[in-house]
């Protein structure tokens, strides 16, 4: 019963002493190493701070030489053992500005002594000549005299685009330059043309004539051995003008060639009628006489294979589309447009 007595004596003396170490320092002690350690700091020597502590927050006060010193006071509290934080209300001293000394004025100047009067006798004027001027040297070949430089004229406003709408319905002139053949020829293929007259909107020439244009063979049927009719359909697909390609949807071009069951005169003259009137689109006259001949040969042609009149647009073939949808065209007044020679 004793022993355990003692033991129970043994352990509250090492918990008095465990509880007495694991306080830390108290705040007298905290702000007394905070003093020392500022004292022995060479920028924070001569300061005048104040330090206080309660239960391990430190509050700083007063005024330090700049900024570095502020900082270091700051570092040597929060570094000190027991602080938990620090409250820095320090102050950073005003640099005071030497004062100038005033400029020693500057010494007057003393006045000259005034000179001392002589008398002095004045001989008689002498007779005044008059002299005549002499004339100016004349240079044998004089310089004429540099004109100012002449300044150049500011360069000319360059053009903005101008935007115009192609209304729908507008009639399209377009030359042929490739030939097509129903016989020969197949939907889906695409054959160049140019512009033959200019697309005018209000009275204006908007596309000059001579542009590029792509023709489309939208139906090409080609007549049967014993019975049947050759067909031809074309579209406009698009035109280009100044660099850019519009896209065109155009009405159709068709013709329809004549089925097999006359003789072979009655095929000849059909055909000659079918290419006078393409001589005739290209341009009357002349053209339909060349037309009659090309039918003619079609017709003739015709027998020769066996087959049902084929139909032909040749080359100088003119033919006129009307736009479905309008066309927004934007082009520079006066640059000149990308013409084919035909």
């Amino acid at each position: 019963m004793r022993r355990a007595s003692v033991w129970i004596l043994v352990v509250m003396v090492f918990a008095v002493v465990a509880a007495g170490c694991s306080r830390g320092p108290s705040d007298e002690a905290i702000a007394t190493e905070i003093k020392a350690r500022m004292f022995s700091d060479a920028q924070l020597k001569g300061a005048k701070v104040d330090v206080t502590a309660k239960n391990g927050a430190v509050t700083l006060a007063g005024e330090v030489p700049s900024e570095a010193a502020r900082y270091q006071a700051f570092k040597l509290a929060a570094e000190t053992k027991g602080v938990t934080k620090v409250h820095d209300l320090l102050t950073v001293q005003a640099p005071q500005a030497a004062e100038a000394a005033p400029p020693e004025p500057a010494p007057e100047p003393k006045p000259a002594p005034a000179p001392a009067k002589r008398t002095v006798k004045r001989a008689p004027p002498a007779p005044v000549v008059k002299a005549e001027p002499a004339p100016a040297p004349v240079a044998a070949n004089p310089a004429p005299a540099e004109a100012a430089p002449a300044v150049p004229p500011p360069p000319p406003a360059e053009p903005k685009p101008v935007k115009v709408e192609i209304p729908a319905g507008t009639t399209l002139a377009v030359r042929m330059i490739d030939s097509i053949d129903s016989e020969v020829n197949r939907a889906g293929e695409t054959f160049h043309a140019s512009l033959d007259a200019p697309i005018m909107v209000d009275g204006e020439e908007i596309v000059p004539s001579g542009v590029d244009v792509s023709v489309r063979l939208v139906e090409a049927k080609s007549a049967g051995r014993m019975a049947g009719r050759s067909e031809l359909e074309l579209e406009l697909s698009w035109i280009e003008f100044q660099g850019r390609r519009y896209t065109v949807d155009s009405s159709t071009y068709e013709q329809v060639g004549a089925s097999r069951g006359k003789n072979t005169a009655a095929k000849v003259g059909t055909g000659a009628a079918i290419g006078a009137v393409i001589g005739a689109i290209a341009g009357g006259g002349k053209g339909a006489a060349i037309g009659a001949t090309v039918g003619a040969g079609a017709g003739a042609g015709a027998q020769v294979f066996t087959k049902g009149q084929q139909i032909r647009v040749p080359s100088e073939t003119r033919i006129d589309f009307q736009l479905q949808q309008p066309i927004v065209v934007s082009y520079l007044p006066g640059a000149p447009a990308k013409r084919r020679n035909r």
